[in-house]
């Protein structure tokens, strides 16, 4: 009889435990919320439904706690320094659990990647967020990574923007040594991803203007210059202050084409706007009356 008891006893305490919730998913509607949440952060829909009204959340502080729509807020901020950013699909990891205190909580390992409006630069950082649910809802929410390079690069950028106009005739000597030694990439590494690039009108080379990016201007200016002169050299460079972000270089071309032997000695001007340290506008003034006769002898 006892042992009857016994084993009825081990029955109800074994289909009592079958019957309690189950304490680790990877699958359950609080997972779907989240990866709706992150959805929505992709495609910058800036929606506060999946929030209870008082959710608080939190980023790599235990400080600062943010309500949904200052959480919202805060995004649209961050947005402004990158001209792309998300989570990426690969690699995402979600679950859920139910703590010992009954609290439900889903956790996610994504990987972040923004590039940086102002300089191109594209960062990628591994992020962990956690949001603990009830009734449905996030009520709350914590974030953390590692924001160094974001950080970094954003003062280096700051520091770029305060540059001197000492400091920005420096960048357009550097460039001009460079070119005299034939090292063209090092030219084109001062450029910005989107410089756009005049030559000056009547010069033959102004056909395709606006060149914008620095491949464009290494095809159709730089390539071009050697294909058609023996040598193309610039003389008599003296730089000006202009403007905060402008620098003025007066000089003289001293060339000889290839086609015809004709010799170039012409008066030349350059306004560059230098912005985060490197030229993001380039416009040349020229006797294009002489570049014209002598490519036309």
């Amino acid at each position: 009889m006892k042992k009857i008891t016994h084993l009825g006893m081990a029955l109800l305490l074994f289909l009592s435990c079958n019957q309690s919730p189950e304490r680790y998913t990877q699958n359950s509607p609080e997972i779907d919320t989240v990866k709706k949440l992150i959805a929505n952060y992709n495609a910058k829909n800036f929606d506060t439904s999946l929030y209870a009204d008082s959710s608080q959340t939190r980023y790599n502080t235990k400080d600062n706690l943010m309500s949904p729509s200052e959480t919202m807020e805060y995004h649209k901020q961050n947005d402004a320094n990158y001209s792309q950013r998300s989570f990426l699909d690969e690699d995402q990891e979600f679950e859920m659990v139910i703590t010992d205190d009954g609290e439900t909580w889903v956790n996610c390992w994504l990987d972040w990647k923004g590039t940086v409006g102002a300089s191109g630069k594209e960062i990628l950082i591994p992020i962990h967020l956690t949001y603990r649910f009830v009734d449905g809802k996030i009520v709350r929410e914590v974030g953390m990574w590692d924001p160094t390079e974001v950080v970094m690069e954003l003062q280096s950028i700051e520091a770029m923007n305060n540059l001197s106009p000492e400091e920005n005739k420096g960048i357009v000597n550097a460039m001009y040594q460079s070119f005299a030694k034939g090292d063209i990439p090092a030219v084109l590494e001062k450029l910005d991803a989107r410089v756009v690039w005049n030559e000056a009108e009547g010069n033959p080379y102004a056909d395709h203007n606006p060149y914008v990016g620095p491949d464009a201007v290494l095809n159709g200016v730089f390539a071009r210059l050697g294909n058609d002169h023996e040598y193309f050299k610039l003389a008599k460079i003296k730089l000006h202050d202009v403007d905060d972000d402008k620098v003025l270089a007066t000089l003289r071309y001293n060339a000889k084409r290839k086609d015809n032997g004709a010799m170039v000695d012409a008066q030349a001007a350059h306004l560059w706007t230098i912005k985060n340290g490197k030229a993001v506008a380039f416009q040349q003034y020229a006797d294009t009356k002489q570049l014209h006769e002598t490519t036309n002898k």
